[in-house]
């Protein structure tokens, strides 16, 4: 006889599709984990998003994932009474149609799954899923930092925080007991991400000569990612051949502008040919980016809850300079990473700390060499591993 193995429900919010076509943390989490769950098979998934031709596409062969592809219903996104509701008294009100179409499509799900796992987004959205399947049933996966309240703990039997310091954060305002806040540490793809020679014909496309050095800035253009503080930091810089690469946009792999955006182009304007703007990469492109660069840059501005591109570039060999925000410091541990403080003077912190690894090459080897070693802790099959003993030891609880 075969062993029933758990059904998991994923519910991410319904902005960017799974798989992670089109980008998204929180898309490529999921999207890891329902790959390596194909290799593993000690799981069942099933997996609600918006749809999308190409996520379609690479869904089509998974064996131990069903998709659940709900399209976002047309006109207002929230019900504004329910909002009253909410807001007046305290009630998590379910006024994004999406999740209630989601709702709709779980009452014909038989079997009904056995955990439910909310993957980030607004939360208390799932108020109602909660009711229908109970809040011992439930975890909010906290991808950022998010404040407990007597909402989320009427809705979530657990939560799963992706650094201590999220875990903690939640918990000063929650009664939800300690034993049932877990640690599940961010990954990346190790195999992927991984040391390689710099691939200079490309570097030779973006601009860049082989005497320059090139500081990599990858995410979402917007001012918590502080790029317009490394711009700022780059015309304090003493040495002019320090240039920046810029990979990302405003809106992952959507191709709108933004105010943001417009100031930031300004910004590299008046610093001449000494940054280039890539766009929005899929993330399996990304590699060949990291291996160009002979820096990686993090300059968050927010309590950064753990940052992908830390660990990918840690894994790729690069050295990395960031702040000191949020978990950073725990992913970070052991990679010898450059850590600067947010706040005034930031972008004077950066441009010297820039300055001082130029002319030391020995340390930004050893950089190097040290973050390979430390990025191999937040691996797919670790993560993966943690997320099946946490759910494990959750459900016996039920």
């Amino acid at each position: 006889m075969r062993e029933k193995k758990p059904k998991i429900l994923l519910i991410p919010p319904p902005e960017l599709p799974v798989p992670a076509v089109r980008g998204g943390a929180v898309e490529t989490l999921i999207t890891h984990l329902i790959r390596e769950n194909e290799r593993q098979q000690k799981l069942e998934f099933v997996c609600a998003s918006i749809p999308d031709p190409e996520a379609k596409a690479a869904a089509a062969t998974l064996a131990h994932t069903k998709m659940l592809y709900v399209a976002r219903p047309h006109g207002h996104r929230r019900y504004w009474p329910m909002v009253f509701v909410e807001r007046c008294f305290g009630v998590a009100a379910p006024y994004d149609p999406w999740y209630q179409k989601v709702q709709l499509a779980l009452a014909l799900e038989l079997p009904p799954p056995d955990l439910i796992v909310a993957e980030g987004g607004t939360l208390t959205q799932c108020s109602a899923i909660s009711k229908m399947f109970g809040r011992r049933k439930c975890l909010a996966h906290l991808h950022g930092q998010t404040a407990g309240s007597r909402e989320m703990d009427a809705i979530y039997g657990g939560v799963l925080a992706l650094s201590e310091f999220i875990r903690t954060d939640y918990l000063k305002t929650s009664s939800l007991p300690p034993q049932n806040a877990y640690i599940l540490h961010n990954c990346v793809d190790t195999a992927r991400f991984a040391p390689a020679p710099a691939d200079f014909s490309l570097r030779d496309g973006l601009g860049f000569s082989r005497q320059d050095f090139v500081v990599l800035f990858c995410g979402r253009l917007e001012p918590d990612k502080g790029i317009h503080k490394l711009l700022e930091a780059l015309s304090l810089t003493h040495h002019p051949n320090i240039k920046l690469l810029i990979v990302g946009s405003p809106f992952f792999g959507r191709s709108q502008s933004s105010t943001f955006l417009k100031k930031l182009e300004s910004q590299a304007h008046a610093l001449g040919n000494r940054v280039k703007f890539t766009g929005y990469l899929q993330n399996e492109s990304l590699p060949a980016y990291y291996h160009l660069a002979d820096l990686v840059c993090v300059p968050t501005l927010v309590e950064e809850a753990a940052g992908l591109v830390a660990v990918e570039a840690m894994a790729c060999g690069r050295p990395l300079l960031a702040t000191r925000s949020g978990g950073m410091p725990e992913y970070l541990q052991g990679s010898q990473a450059v850590l600067v403080d947010r706040g005034r003077g930031v972008a004077e912190q950066l441009a010297w700390a820039m300055d001082m690894l130029l002319e030391h090459p020995d340390m930004r080897a050893e950089m190097g060499r040290a973050g390979v070693v430390a990025a191999q802790k937040f691996s797919v099959a670790t993560f993966y591993q943690k997320f099946v003993q946490i759910l494990t030891e959750f459900g016996a609880t039920i």
